[in-house]
């Protein structure tokens, strides 16, 4: 009892002061002597409240206080729950629970403003112990009227301590609320986890639970939320008056009883808020009653939340916006606070599953955050766009929450808050600077959230349906970033000073609380920044939101680095968002346990967040922005791309005009232009589209704006014209009776559009008035009059609100363009005294706030009632990030605003905090883009960091470029295996650095060129004067004076840093750190570094101590990197062998010894690491050695390169492998070499290593570059002492070769010998192609190229003798190569017809072909012969290369050919088989073939030089030899003279015979009989011939080249055609070749004489074609085939004869083919010599005489019964001939036929005496048969001043 004593003392009090109130007097003297009567137990409660509540009422402040202070008190002690006997209210209901009945009480102290601040107090105190109690849980109703009492007195109180107190009551009472609902809702996560067995996550929501609550109303008239139960009658504050209530009525909150909800159903119905002893009654209390005790305090939230929304949405006045102190404004204040403190201390009562709330029209559970969404939403709707800061700011910050927290549930809404409100406003020039700075802040916070970023992204910029936001924000930023603010350093100082008080995370603070808003406190507001300017500030902001946005972007894309994740696991593991949002949010880490309780669930599926799909998705998105933007360029261009890419899906007019009406981003002025158009498919399109408008139960002008809203109407009356008419026709269609018919719309359209431009153009002077528009539309309702107040209505109408595109309006509002109020002079001058003293600019604002409020209002509006129709659908998808993905695509369509940004700050500002701010954001821009593989943004940031390090311009350096420099560094040692091209930059800089140490350090500028001027250096084409740059070098040194700055005018700060601990290490680390690269990174740094190497080396090489920092670094980084797998190292060594290539060969000695230095240091190192079989590492890495010494002209640069490789050899001798090819090949280029010294020099170690190494050679298969090496030697004419000990050495190798153990062809190396045979054969090579090959090609080379004749020889004959002495082991295989590649090369020139034409003149070439080559092709025919069995196959190919040279113009090759063909017969004539002996007559009809003139009977018809190219069976020498397949088999029967002709004989008829055809000929023999019998038959004759036939009338005929050319040829072959029968001639005069031959192949022989003859014979014949051919120049006289006739003619009977009197069976069986061919032959040439005129044809005569003395001897010689078959054909002739005159020959061969005459015909005995003595026993005259050819005996060439004539015609 003790602890009431309060009671007793304030009943005493009241009893003292009741005064004449005897009912209080007695109620309170009733309470005490309950209290006393009651010692031990309580007494009724209701006893102590009655004089309690009686004293409230009684109007006296002590007794007020003392009642108000006692009633709280006993609240606090939860007195009011015990038990009390309830009496009945006087009218006979139940009364109300006690509790309640003592807040009403409370309560109803309040009166005002006029209230007593003491009451106030107390009844502040009182409600609050009311809410507070733990015990007794105030609900429903009487919560609200609690909570508004607090409320009001905040208001109205006059009190700042009151208002004070009320405030900090009011959100304590209401965290209260939010905190209960937080206890409630982990009971129940706990419950919901102990049913589910843990068997689910209780952080996973149901999809249905979004789409259950799109059901939630967001209209006054469609609202449908939870309620209480049946309450009184009466004004009683409800949900359901909530929900209407949108401005909360200051005025009767108080009106009506308390009510409080019944929490518990399963209890006695009565209304009962209290949960006495809940602890004691949990555990028995079911499921259902807990769900509803937590709908209860759920609902309570609900309504406190939706009330302060409610109250915060209260339009005010003009004069109240600005008038803080007012009651207007600081409940609109006081509720945006309250509402943005629930948020942010209670974010996981709107973000819990499990916080629900029934809806009472579906009575289903919906989600707390879905009930109270349009209430928040509406709150920011109607304050967002404030033009009052003070509510703007708060609503940014609630805004804020939502974008942290909300994302997923507010999808929509967000888009709508920041396309409406927020980003137009950044966009707004006459926006107010401090809201612009409040919400760059909030941007700033963004930026520092990496998921919020991603999700922005992914969202909105993926989502073609919505405007890119995150590129939209960036850009932004970027703007202001950049933005030029005029600002003093001390302006600057103070913002530093200011700001570096507040970190970063100074909104992440756990809760927070409403600031002052008490009357004397709400206008004071701390501004932070003072002086600065807040353009300055906001500058400053977007800069901190770019760098924080990179780093958000890198700390999100660092699940994917393995650097960071320790290199293991798998890089694309989706963590669950739990993981997410605890890591990556930042704000998580430092807020209460609340928060991270419930954090927001996915409102998708993780499978959502596809990269690539999205990717996919934003590319689609953008396809559609470029085809939008070259529709407001070109319509039918961007119209032709939608269509192309599908979206629009067909070009029917309803679909482009749907595209058209639907698509926002399209400019309305271009849609107009293109809907104007006069062609009928855009006439149809337009029609379609206006056809898509419904203007049904719509007045003319709201039908008319809205069309005109659709398309900027065209200027061109005729397009005008068209729209009009079929707006009037589809007006009239959906209104019928509007208008008498359609004209009138048509016309009044019209009327209203000039209307419209006569009122608001500024170009109008004189105004229409409303008479003028009366009068207009006169008649024009089918000529009746509109009502005139009708129409005064549409006048009206235009004239207060101007028809203009929204969109136009919006633009001007952004520019800042004031609206123009009115026009006319009298208002102008109106409006000019009425605008005194107004901020004109701050009341346009303030309209365009109202206009953003009320469009954003109705935008949410129309989007909730879109939710509503379709809640059954599926609700708005969200995409949750979960992969680091995603940076790549944002930082790629972002990086061009974060480069522009810090770039353009870096080189225009010197704040070196800015500047580190931007080399920050440039180094995570870098980081991202080397993480992505971003070349472009990659090259881009490091370039520019390059340049704002300023290296170059040492004297000008500043922290800043240091600053830029240490960035730059960092990056080399961070994204080394990312950089690739841009290492370049990166070691440029390093070099530059090293150039400032240097200068810095005292050395001369001059002296160490700046690198990065490398590109203007010319390639030095030699070695400069050095003594002229060292003359300029010491006289710059001298005159210029020292800066007092320090060395070379650098900086001493500058000079100190650069040579600071930091820097220098960190460059080392990045050498070093190479090792670490990976190998395609080392491989890009590698090839950076020599770049950077050459670059210096390029700028100072014309100095004495150029720069080789870099090349030094190459040796380092080699060294470094030495472990690598030589896999790795093949690719890096490609890149550093060219460099060591062209540093090499550079003009200035010290840079080549440098290298040469390095290169032998790194060689020495590699060889040290041994090399396995079948590489060739060592081969790669010598190779700079052989290139420089190819291409160096500095004897004493290759004396170090051979020093290099003799010290190599000595010291790493043993470890050479594949290195002894490239060793080789230098001492190669050093055989090459005009210097003695280093020829010798390398002569001398390759005859050591050959000596000492030889079995190594081989077995490292540098066998064949010896060889070369050797032959290199050889071929150097300058020393042919040296060439000639070459030689020997070469010759030497061969039995050393066969004798080594490592050789397999030594005899030694049985055992390894298969081994290597495997080995070749899987290189595909023989053994003999290995190691034969390369000695005999050796020979083959020198014999070829070599320039002394002596080595020349010994190489032929070395060549030849190694192939007689071993070649007999060759396999057939091996010959076979020998032949392709070294032998018939040999004879190659002889195909090059240009060639050897020039090469005549040459006397080096006259000489190889006079000796070389005539012996290579008789060495050619001993090793045939002498290999005859292993090479008879190849006797084709021998008889090919023998055509060769005989088909060739030079005489002496051509014979000796032929030479060559009989000596090759002749010597193996007894091992020919009859195979062979095809061949080779195939080989002779080829040979006859290709050498026959047919050229001759065309040769008159050519009249231009074009076709003079010989045909391809014609001149052409060269072609391919192929006897066996394209000769025709030759009949016995062609022999016959008078049979058909299947070899070629040519036809008269033919004119001209060019080609040879094989059908059968016309029978010649008449034409055939006689030489001059030929002539008598004509060629066909021209129709009509004008020759002149007097030939001294002909003018001189003038022979081009051309011509010449093609005549000489044509004589080169009648000349090779007499060579042929005379090589067939002395053949045949050989016994053993006629006994060998076969008869058949002797008969193709004959043929081919047969032919020729013929031939020879047709052309003599024709006397025209011989004088056309003399007349055009072919020769000096008329030209004949007299030799060729004759000696073929001769050779052919000389055969025949001895084939008829041969008596071996195999001539025997052609006998009387052989007689029936050679009788008539014989005489015809006995018949064509008698003919022949001893005057005329006196030349003739000498030619046939041999010949028919021939046939007389022959004939002589017959046998005996073929003698007397035969005497009456030839004794007439015989006769005849002693008419003629007789030489010696004629006359002794004409007396031993009738010498034979007598003694067979006439049976004369011993004649045949004599003609035995005369032939001495040989048939025919067959010794003298060489007596044809004696003419030729003396021809081996042509005279210059001879005939041609000569060397194939008669002698004149």
């Amino acid at each position: 009892m003790s602890s009431f004593a309060f009671v007793v003392s304030a009943l005493d009090k009241i009893a003292q002061h009741a005064g004449r109130n005897k009912q209080l007097t007695e109620l309170a003297e009733k309470a005490l002597t309950a209290l006393k009567e009651n010692d031990q137990d309580l007494p009724d409660p209701e006893v102590v409240f009655a004089p309690l509540q009686l004293a409230t009422k009684s109007g006296t402040v002590p007794l007020a206080t003392t009642a108000l202070d006692c009633i709280g008190k006993l609240i606090s002690y939860s007195y009011f729950t015990a038990p009390s006997a309830r009496a009945p209210s006087q009218d006979g209901t139940e009364q109300a629970p006690l509790i309640e009945r003592a807040i009403d009480t409370i309560c109803d102290c309040f009166q005002g403003e006029a209230t007593q601040e003491v009451i106030q107090v107390q009844i502040v105190k009182s409600l609050l112990a009311a809410v507070l109690n733990d015990k007794i849980i105030v609900h429903g109703a009487g919560l609200l009227k609690a909570v508004r009492q607090v409320y009001n007195i905040f208001l109205l109180s006059r009190s700042t301590s009151n208002q004070q107190i009320a405030q900090g009551t009011l959100t304590q009472m209401v965290g209260t609320v939010f905190e209960r609902v937080k206890t409630r809702i982990h009971m129940r996560e706990a419950r919901a986890q102990l049913g589910q067995k843990l068997s689910q996550s209780s952080l996973t929501i149901d999809r249905s639970d979004d789409q259950d609550t799109q059901t939630e109303k967001g209209d006054n008239d469609e609202e449908a939320t939870p309620s209480e139960e049946k309450s009184e009658a009466g004004a009683k504050l409800t949900l359901k008056d909530l929900e209407h209530r949108k401005s909360f009525d200051d005025s009767h909150m108080g009106d009506g009883p308390t009510m409080v909800s019944q929490v518990k159903p399963a209890k006695k119905t009565a209304r009962s808020v209290s949960e006495q002893s809940l602890a004691e009654t949990a555990h028995e209390d079911t499921p259902e009653a807990l769900d509803a005790e937590d709908e209860a305090y759920i609902r309570d939230a609900y309504l406190i939340f939706r009330s302060f929304c409610n109250l915060s949405t209260k339009v005010l006045t003009p004069d109240q916006l600005y008038e803080l102190r007012g009651q207007g404004m600081r409940s609109k204040l006081i509720s945006l606070h309250i509402v943005h403190t629930l948020l942010n201390n209670n974010i996981s009562v709107f973000t819990s599953p499990f916080c629900t709330i029934t809806n009472t029209k579906s009575n289903e559970p919906t989600s707390f955050l879905q009930a109270i969404k349009y209430y928040l939403c509406l709150s920011i709707t109607r304050n967002g766009a404030s033009s009052v800061d003070r509510v703007f700011d708060v609503c940014c910050e609630i805004f804020w929450l939502m974008l942290k927290y909300l994302r997923a549930p507010f999808k929509k809404e967000i888009e709508v808050f920041l396309n409406e409100i927020y980003l137009a406003l950044l966009a707004r020039k006459n926006a107010p600077l401090s809201q612009k700075l409040v919400f760059v802040g909030i941007l700033r916070r963004l930026c520092d959230d990496p998921q919020a970023l991603v999700e922005t992204y992914l969202n909105y910029d993926c989502d073609r349906n919505v405007d890119n936001i995150l590129q939209r924000i960036v850009e932004d930023l970027s703007k202001f970033a950049t933005a030029s603010i005029p600002i003093t350093p001390m302006q600057e100082q103070q913002y530093e000073d200011s700001h570096a008080k507040y970190g970063a995370g100074e909104w992440q603070i756990k809760s927070v609380l409403p600031p002052p808003l008490t009357v004397a406190t709400i206008v004071t507001r701390h501004d932070t920044d003072g002086e600065v300017p807040k353009e300055y500030a906001i500058k400053r902001v977007a800069i901190d939101s770019l760098v924080e946005t990179l780093r958000s972007l890198l700390h999100w894309s660092e699940p994917g680095r393995p650097e960071l994740n320790g290199g293991g696991g798998e890089v694309e593991r989706r963590p669950s968002s739990d993981e997410i949002r605890e890591s990556i949010d930042p704000s998580m880490m430092s807020e209460s346990a609340s928060r991270l309780e419930t954090p927001i669930p996915p409102s998708t599926p993780v499978i959502d967040d596809d990269p690539d799909q999205l990717e996919k998705e934003k590319a689609r998105k953008t396809a559609l922005s470029n085809a939008i933007k070259i529709f407001n360029y070109k319509p039918k261009n961007g119209i032709k791309l939608l269509l192309r890419d599908g979206f629009i899906p067909s070009d029917r007019p309803e679909d482009i005009a749907q595209f058209l009406l639907r698509e926002d981003r399209l400019d309305k002025a271009q849609i107009g232009e293109y809907l104007g158009e006069g062609d009928q498919k855009n006439i149809d399109i337009m029609h379609a589209f206006v056809d898509l408008m419904d203007f049904r139960k719509k007045r003319f002008v709201e039908a008319l704006r809205e069309f005109l809203q659709s398309f900027r109407l065209p200027g061109e009356a005729q397009k005008i014209d068209r729209f009009m008419l079929k707006f009037a026709n589809r007006y009239m269609t959906g209104n019928p009776n509007a208008f008498a018919n359609a004209d009138t719309p048509y016309v009044l359209a019209y009327s209203v559009i000039m209307l419209n431009t006569d009122l608001h153009s500024a170009q109008v002077v004189k105004r229409m008035t409303k008479a003028d528009f009366i009068k207009n539309n006169r008649g024009i309702n089918d000529n009746a009059d509109l009502p005139d107040e009708y129409l005064l209505g549409i006048y009206d109408d235009i004239q207060s609100n101007e028809i203009v595109l929204k969109s136009e309006r919006e633009a001007a509002a952004l520019a800042g363009n004031l609206p123009v109020q009115s026009t006319g002079i009298a208002a102008g001058f109106g409006q000019a005294f009425s605008n005194v003293g107004r901020d004109l600019q701050r009341e346009a604002y303030v309209q365009q706030s109202e206009e953003i409020a009320l469009r954003s209002e109705q935008l949410f509006r129309d989007l909730y009632r879109s939710q509503r129709k379709n809640a059954s659908k599926a609700g708005t998808k969200f995409i949750p990030a979960t992969s680091f993905k995603h940076v790549g695509p944002i930082f790629d369509v972002t990086w061009m605003s974060f480069f522009s940004a810090l770039s353009g700050l870096m080189q225009g500002t010197h704040n070196l905090t800015v500047n580190k701010l931007c080399l920050e954001g440039m180094k995570l821009a870098t980081r991202i883009a080397c993480f992505f593989d971003l070349a472009t943004p990659r090259e881009a940031f490091i370039s520019v960091l390059k340049n704002i390090a300023n290296l170059n311009n040492p004297r000008e350096m500043q922290a800043k470029n240091v600053e830029a420099l240490k960035v730059i560094l960092e990056l080399g040692q961070t994204e080394g295996n990312r950089l690739k091209e841009s290492w370049k930059d990166v070691l440029l800089c390093i070099s530059q650095l090293d150039r400032l140490q240097l200068i810095s350090g005292g050395v001369d500028e001059s002296a160490v060129p700046d690198v990065s001027k490398a590109r203007f250096v010319p390639q030095p084409a030699g070695r400069p004067d050095t003594a002229d740059s060292r003359k300029s070098t010491s006289s710059a040194k001298k005159n210029r004076p020292r800066a007092h700055t320090g060395p070379q005018g650098v900086s001493l700060e500058i000079a100190l840093e650069s040579r600071s601990d930091e820097v220098i290490k960190s460059v080392d680390r990045i050498f070093t750190n190479s090792a670490n690269l990976s190998r395609e990174a080392i491989v890009h740094f590698a090839r950076a570094l020599t770049e950077v190497s050459w670059d210096e080396i390029r700028v100072s090489g014309s100095n004495e101590s150029p720069r080789t920092y870099s090349l030094q670094k190459i040796v380092e980084i080699s060294s470094y990197n030495m472990t690598r797998v030589r896999f790795e190292w093949t690719h890096i060594w490609d890149v550093l062998g060219e460099h060591f290539n062209r540093v090499g060969c550079h003009a200035n000695y010290t840079i080549v010894v440098f290298a040469l230095d390095a290169l032998r240091q790194l060689s020495m190192r590699f060889m040290d690491i041994e090399e396995l079989a079948g590489f060739k590492f060592q081969k790669d890495f010598l190779k700079p050695f052989e290139h420089v010494m190819s291409n160096s002209n500095d004897n004493r640069v290759k004396d170090m390169i051979l020093h290099c490789l003799v010290q190599m050899i000595q010291a790493r001798g043993e470890n050479i492998r594949s290195g002894w090819r490239t060793m080789f090949g230098v001492f190669t280029v050093a055989a090459r070499d005009p210097s003695e010294n280093i020829v010798n020099l390398a002569y001398e170690h390759v005859i050591q290593v050959y000596k000492t190494r030889f079995g190594v050679i081989i077995s490292q298969g540098a066998f064949t570059d010896l060889i070369v090496c050797l032959t290199e030697f050889s071929k150097n004419m300058k020393f042919q002492k040296k060439s000639l000990q070459a030689m020997e050495t070469l010759k030497s190798i061969i039995p050393a070769m066969l004798k080594a153990p490592e050789c397999p062809l030594s005899h030694k190396a049985k055992k390894i010998e298969s081994d290597a045979l495997v080995m070749e054969q899987q290189r595909g090579t023989s053994v003999e192609e290995g190691f034969w090959f390369p000695v005999l090609f050796a020979f083959h080379d020198v014999l070829m190229t070599g320039e002394d004749l002596e080595v020349r020889s010994n190489a032929l004959n070395y060549f030849f003798e190694s192939l007689l002495r071993y070649g007999g082991d060759f396999p057939a295989e091996f010959w076979d190569i020998l032949w392709r590649q070294q032998l018939y090369p040999i004879f190659m020139v002889l195909r090059s017809r240009p060639e050897m034409t020039n090469a005549l003149n040459h006397e080096e070439l006259s000489v190889w072909l006079s000796t070389t080559m005539i012996q290579a092709l008789r060495n050619m025919i001993t090793l045939f012969t002498h290999y005859f069995d292993a090479l008879e196959y190849m006797l084709d190919r021998f008889l090919e290369l023998l055509a060769l040279c005989i088909c060739q113009e030079n005489d002496t090759i051509a014979r000796i050919g032929s030479n060559c063909l009989q000596q090759l017969i002749l010597q193996n004539v007894t091992k020919f088989t009859p195979e062979h002996w095809a061949k080779i007559v195939g080989a002779f009809c080829e040979l006859f073939e290709r050498t026959t003139a047919y050229q001759l009977f065309s040769a008159t018809t050519i009249n231009s030089t074009a076709s003079l190219s010989p045909p391809p069976n014609g001149l052409d020498f060269g072609a391919a030899l192929s006897p066996t397949s394209e000769t025709h088999p030759v009949d016995e029967k062609s022999l016959k003279i008078n049979g058909t002709e299947s070899n070629g004989y040519v036809s008269d008829t033919e004119v001209p015979p060019i080609v040879v055809e094989s059908s059968p000929e016309t029978d010649t023999s008449s034409a055939s009989a006689n030489p001059s019998a030929m002539a008598a038959t004509p060629i066909t004759p021209q129709l009509e011939e004008f020759k002149p036939t007097s030939t001294l009338q002909q003018q001189p005929v003038v022979v081009t080249a051309a011509r010449r050319k093609f005549f000489n040829r044509i004589i080169s072959r009648c000349v090779l055609q007499l060579l042929m029968i005379e090589t067939v001639n002395e053949l045949f005069s050989n016994d053993a070749v006629y006994a060998q031959i076969p008869s058949s192949e002797l008969l193709r022989l004959m043929a081919l004489l047969k032919k020729s003859f013929l031939f020879a014979k047709r052309f003599n014949a024709d006397k025209e074609l011989r004088m056309r051919l003399w007349r055009e120049g072919f020769m000096k006289q008329p030209p004949n085939l007299l030799k060729q006739e004759s000696g073929s003619a001769a050779t052919y009977v000389a055969i025949l004869f001895r084939m008829f009197g041969d008596k071996s069976p195999q001539r025997q069986d052609s006998k009387a083919d052989v007689e029936a061919a050679l009788v008539p032959l014989c005489q015809d040439i006995i018949r064509g010599y008698i003919t022949l005129d001893e005057e005329s044809q006196h030349r003739n005569i000498v030619a046939w005489r041999p010949v028919v003395v021939d046939v007389l001897e022959g004939f002589a010689g017959f046998p005996q019964e073929s003698f007397r078959e035969h005497i009456k054909n030839f004794y007439p002739l015989i006769v005849e001939l002693l008419g003629k005159e007789l030489g010696s020959e004629l006359r002794q061969a004409l007396l031993l036929a009738l010498r034979r005459v007598g003694e067979v015909g006439l049976g004369i005995e011993n004649m045949g005496l004599y003609t035995a003595g005369m032939n001495n026993g040989e048939v025919g005259g067959h010794g003298r048969s060489h007596s044809v050819f004696s003419v030729q005996a003396g021809h081996q060439g042509k005279d210059e001043g001879e005939d041609p004539s000569s060397r194939f015609m008669g002698r004149p």
